[in-house]
């Protein structure tokens, strides 16, 4: 508490630190001349901000220029005098954020008493910046249909806009920045409110609820250097203020589950949402001309349709007995005795016995797997297919509530200094239900807490016509939790009683809740949820602008300070894998297509390597960027104007306070006591690679006092910015831009190569030595090592997870181990634009752009890994067992992994340069490269006589390389281009039209007429998508697979495609995709109709309907491409446009038709 309240007083008093806070202002700016284009210097220029009364005064240049720069977002007008001339006036300037309007003044001569007024609003066309970027205006913002009411997605309604994940409501912390615009800046974009970023990493803290907008703007490309801390993409949402006018609103919005559609007719899942929202607005003067506020409040309260579907055995097959479990063919899907596996040491073949009569003896079942069995609900419906696949399909509701609040005062001090403040938070629970009908253990409810703050203020400081200083900082903070109720006393012990084996993790994991495990069938969880995340970044921010017209250019400089840091605790405690492949045919590439049952493998107990225990602490990452840069907007004359910028960004290593974060493993220093006493290879293994190939070395690296950061940062990072804007006539401009953006490493972001993490950023940092990722022991030419009574047996028991009094040798004795570089490079993007902006009647702006990002992407490098042509070679002979050598090796200080508990192990685990560790990834090399084109069509009208749109057009095609298309490029570090699997075409419109009926239009304006025809709104969005390229596995590829006609039973030619065949390793040759194959396209129309109607004086209702999937369109997901799966080749489900993460199905809002009734009182 103390620490929050010193951070609020440093806030208002100006001198917090600051997460590069940037400019969401906008200006105005133009030129005075006479009727014979001479300029006229001296000029008095006044600029009024009509909503707030704040007047300010210019004088025009030597060159007759004047310019009012860092303006609010609002609607102005323009005043110019000068002596023997008569007075301008210009009206109806509406300013959006980051906007800079052109507004010249040609004075005719005469009295000043006299005025010349224009009020057509002064066209928006981009005369002097050359940013590529859209604003939506207040307008679309408060009246377009989101059925999510997140303002950073209306992000969407520009098409070089990718969504890239599901997560689409506001409290849901990916959502902001899970949107690429263009050359890799998804989850890499700067997030903004009021010019206070929000982000923490990939996630952010608080959005504003959308009535409180007043315009959300869109950056592709800035070449202005005070842009930065991103990929490239900017996304700022500018909230409302109060003015001299006492005006807001109350709102009621519902959805019912009567008006509602099916919400997925692929799995007949009912439409039961039930929502209610209210909230306001208010916005009013304290003292006029002087102090304003501005208050919203929001509260949900939510009942959403959930889908569970899978797979569960029948009552047969909970015995044992798949004697009636079939193929998608029809045959009887064998199952066969892992425990039996026999591989030949002559000719390499591998055999396996099936169970007499496909029937597992009772005698053979795991007593934990037929405890947890009876927990097991029955199916209730026949499955997709003869195989059974998702035969449990259950509906449900997830029931939350969510509070969101925000309050900003406006002080206009005097006419030098100016200041705002804004506190806004939100707050949201929610836990899922449990829908199997035994209320079963094995489905543990999982739910959410999130709430986040944002505290941040503004102080302008007007030092003369000339020179303004701005001063912003801003804290936030945001917690995400995803968690479940923790399992009662005695815990596991209620699963395990007389056999403690998970002590040592547990232990080791301070002030991690014990939840029930996770037990993986098939693919299918069942018990608890797997992974939980229980993150608490905090972020602090402050920064500095100096801005100075110098004749007819503008000179701008700043520096920007940046600080994240918090708990972010995100792990899988375990999970117990249950695969097909054991008790498939083989177990080098079996043929799960007709051989094996998870089930099978379960009640078995069977357990390969690939279960795992997690154990540890939260890590508390801290990460400092400094920023410094420089603008010069030179107008070199009255047409042409060159952006000309350079910018600096240092940004310090990740961090702790208590130094357990990592520098990674050393391999360039020897491990002494290995080298003096090495271990004695087998024979067979040395036959393979020679007794000078294996290195015993690595040395495990800790953070210190001396080296505090995860790796060496560079000194510089510079990012060049240059462009041009050129008037060519007063409707038309021509502008090209180029900006450069390192990538800041908080936005890190890789996949991860082992299991254990959902990915490695900054808020997932690798944590090794604090924390223990333990696999259970791999199969032994075919032969589990363990059963699921006894995880983790004396032969590979739980190594105790010590910190860092493990010193140098964590990871020693057959850990997976992943390091950032320790001369860590940046990522960068180069960004270039080419634009022809054109303004057509009604102030319609056509802008045509070519966009183009060459990237410099971190990379993924494996450094400990077999040579692929050992395994084309040798084959199953690789399976063998052989004597570990690590076999009770030195003492467990210096050897203390798991290795060292296991007597034999395959020939293959020591053909590896390191085998004394596991796996070795340096994760964060730089670069591979990426080639993005796009073409873009944007036409843009402001809302005026009733009507507003955007329509935009893309057509995107990206390319970049990769080292991993397969085991053969990824240990050789080899690179091949690859094209991108995302959609080509994007179309997007949007717009709002008021029919021209009753009071103040047209038609028909009589008051009857009014009441009836008058006030009547209608709002479309429609979205158009492309198919996506679906991806395939390794497999052998014979033919054409793509067909003319595909159907959702039969999407591409299946008969094109073979799996490996069994006990073979092979090389994938098949390419990822195949440009002629794509997925189904998206395409959607939302609408709302309203109606308004007078009420009292000043008093305005509204009622409105509003449809989601309007027209009831059924979206499918991507086809199947798994060739082990019995609906390969099958679009069967419901879905939505693929994105970066994978296949379509779950990346944009997707449901059937949902309507939204709503009622509104404004003033």
């Amino acid at each position: 508490m103390k620490k929050r309240v010193s951070m609020i007083l440093v806030l208002i008093l100006f001198s917090a630190a600051a997460i590069l806070a940037q400019s969401y202002r906008g200006r105005i700016q133009g030129q005075v001349t006479d009727q014979s284009s001479a300029v006229v210097v001296g000029a008095s220029v006044t600029l009024l901000n009509v909503n707030t009364g704040l007047q300010a005064t210019r004088q025009t240049s030597g060159t007759g220029v004047y310019l009012f720069e860092l303006l609010d977002p609002g609607t102005y007008k323009i005043t110019v005098e000068a002596a023997g001339f008569n007075t301008f006036i210009q009206e109806n300037i509406i300013l959006q954020a980051s906007n800079d309007i052109t507004v010249n003044a040609v004075l005719r001569p005469g009295a000043v008493q006299q005025s010349v007024t224009v009020t057509e609003t002064p066209t928006t066309v981009q005369f002097t910046s050359s940013n590529q970027n859209i604003t939506l205006n207040a307008t679309l913002a408060t009246e377009t249909p989101r059925y999510d009411r997140n303002p950073f997605k209306l992000t969407l309604l520009a098409p070089e806009a990718i969504n890239t994940r599901g997560e689409m409501l506001p409290f849901l912390s990916w959502s902001a920045n899970s949107v690429d615009l263009g050359g890799g800046t998804n989850l890499k974009n700067d997030i903004e409110v009021d010019g206070s970023p929000v982000g923490l990493g990939h996630k952010y803290s608080y959005p504003p609820n959308m009535d409180a907008v007043e315009s959300v703007s869109v950056s592709q490309n800035s070449t202005d250097a005070e842009f930065g801390h991103s990929a490239g993409g900017l996304i700022t949402a500018t909230t409302k203020s109060g003015t001299n006018q006492w005006h807001g609103s109350a709102y009621y919005l519902g959805r019912y589950p009567w008006l509602n559609a099916i919400a997925d007719r692929t799995t007949m899942g009912t439409n039961s949402t039930r929502q209610n929202m209210i909230g306001g607005t208010f916005g009013n003067p304290i003292i006029k001309n002087k102090l304003f506020n501005f208050v919203s409040i929001e509260y949900w309260k939510v009942g959403a349709p959930g889908s569970f579907v899978t797979t569960v055995p029948t009552a047969a097959e909970r015995g044992g007995d798949f004697s009636h479990s079939y193929n998608v063919d029809g045959s009887l899907r064998t199952i066969y005795d892992p425990w039996s596996t026999v591989v030949d040491p002559n000719t390499g073949a591998v055999t396996r016995q099936p169970f007499p009569g496909n029937i597992i003896p009772p005698n053979r079942l795991d007593p934990l797997a037929v405890q947890l069995m009876n927990a097991m609900w029955a199916p209730n419906n026949p499955g997709d297919n003869i195989t059974g696949v998702n035969n449990f399909k259950k509906s449900y509701t997830d029931a939350w509530n969510y509070w969101n609040w925000s309050d900003r005062i406006d002080y206009n001090i005097n006419d030098k200094w100016k200041v705002w403040g804004r506190a806004s938070g939100y707050h949201t629970t929610d836990i899922y239900s449990n829908p199997t009908p035994n209320n079963s253990e094995l489905y543990v409810p999982t739910g959410t807490y999130r709430t986040a703050q944002q505290y941040a203020a503004d102080l302008v400081w007007i030092v003369n016509e000339k020179t303004i200083v701005d001063f912003h900082g801003s804290y936030h903070n945001v917690v995400d939790a995803y968690v479940s109720t923790p399992l009662p006393s005695p815990g596991w012990a209620s699963l395990w009683p007389n056999n403690p084996w998970y002590v040592p993790y547990q232990q080791a994991s301070t002030f991690v809740p014990v939840y029930f495990p996770d037990f993986n069938i098939g693919g299918n969880t069942f018990g608890g949820r797997g992974f939980y995340w229980n993150q608490r970044p905090e972020g602090e921010d402050f920064s500095a602008k100096y801005s100075h017209q110098w004749g007819s250019s503008i000179l701008k400089a700043g520096f920007q300070l940046h600080h994240a840091y918090g708990p972010v605790y995100v792990s899988n405690t375990s999970v117990f894998n249950f695969p097909s492949n054991t008790t498939a045919n083989s177990f080098i590439s079996p043929d799960t297509l007709r051989t094996g049952d998870q089930f099978a493998t379960f009640l078995l107990g069977a357990l390969d390597g690939s279960s795992e225990m997690i154990g540890g602490p939260a890590p508390d990452p801290h990460t400092t960027t400094y920023g410094f840069w420089v603008q010069y907007d030179w107008k070199v004359n009255k047409r042409l104007t060159l952006n000309l910028g350079l910018r600096d960004e240092y940004e310090k290593a990740w961090s702790d306070p208590d130094h357990q974060l990592s520098r990674g493993l050393d391999l360039s220093q020897p491990t002494p006591q290995m080298q003096a006493n090495p271990p004695q290879m087998p024979a067979q293994a040395l036959q393979l690679v020679g007794n000078n190939f294996y290195r015993w070395y690595g040395m495990w690296q800790w953070t210190d006092n001396n080296h505090p950061g995860m790796w060496n940062p560079p000194a510089l990072a510079l990012a060049p910015r240059a462009g041009l804007a050129l008037r060519v006539n007063d409707k038309t401009a021509l502008r090209l831009g180029y900006a450069r953006f390192p990538i800041p490493t908080e936005f890190n972001f890789s996949s991860g190569p082992i299991p254990g993490f959902e990915a490695i950023n900054f808020l997932e940092p690798p944590f090794f030595g604090m924390t223990g990722y333990q696999f259970t022991a791999p199969l032994l030419q075919g032969v589990p090592q363990q059963t699921v009574s006894n995880p983790y047996p004396a032969s590979n028991p739980l190594v105790p997870i010590i910190g860092r009094a493990a010193g140098p040798d964590v990871g020693r004795g057959g850990v997976n181990l992943l390091w950032y570089p320790q001369n860590f490079q940046k990522a960068w993007n180069d960004r270039f634009n080419i634009n022809l902006q054109r303004q057509l009647l009604g102030q319609t702006v056509v802008s045509a752009t070519w966009f183009m990002n060459f990237g410099h992407q971190h990379y993924t490098q494996e450094l400990n890994a077999i040579d692929p042509r050992l395994e084309e070679q040798y084959q199953t002979a690789l399976a063998a067992n052989v004597p570990n050598p690590f076999y009770q090796y030195l003492n467990p200080v210096v050897f203390p992994g798991p290795l060292r508990n296991q007597p034999t192990v395959s020939l293959g685990s020591l053909l590896v340069p390191y085998p004394q560790y596991g796996p070795l990834f340096e994760i964060g090399a730089c670069c591979t490269l990426e080639h993005y084109n796009q073409i873009q069509l944007q036409v843009q009208k402001p809302f005026s006589r009733g009507l507003n749109f955007l329509f935009g057009y893309v057509y995107t095609r990206d390319r970049l390389q990769i080292n991993n298309f397969n085991d053969s490029t990824y240990y050789l570090n080899q690179f091949q281009w690859q094209d991108s699997d995302q959609p080509h075409h994007r179309l997007n419109v949007a717009g709002t039209y008021e029919l021209p009926f009753g009071r103040g239009r047209h038609f028909m304006s009589s008051s009857k007429a009014d009441g009836i025809l008058g006030g009547w709104r209608v709002t479309p969005v429609l979205q158009y998508i492309s198919g996506d390229f679906p991806r395939f596995g390794n497999m052998i590829v014979t033919g054409n697979p793509c067909i003319s006609n595909p159907t959702p039973q039969r999407w591409f030619n299946t008969a094109a495609f073979q799996p490996i065949p069994s006990n073979t390793y092979v090389l994938r040759q098949n390419p990822l995709q195949f440009s002629c194959l794509t997925g189904p396209s998206f395409w959607n129309l939302d609408a709302s109709v309203a109606k308004e109607f007078h009420i009292l004086e000043g008093f305005t209702g509204q009622l409105k309907v509003t449809a989601y999937n309007a027209l009831n369109n059924l979206n499918r997901r991507d086809p199947d491409t798994n060739i082990y799966s019995s609906t390969f080749g099958q679009a069967r489900y419901q879905g939505s446009p693929g994105g970066t993460f994978g296949a379509q199905g779950a990346y944009e809002y997707v449901s059937g038709r949902q309507v939204e009734l709503g009622f509104k009182i404004f003033w």
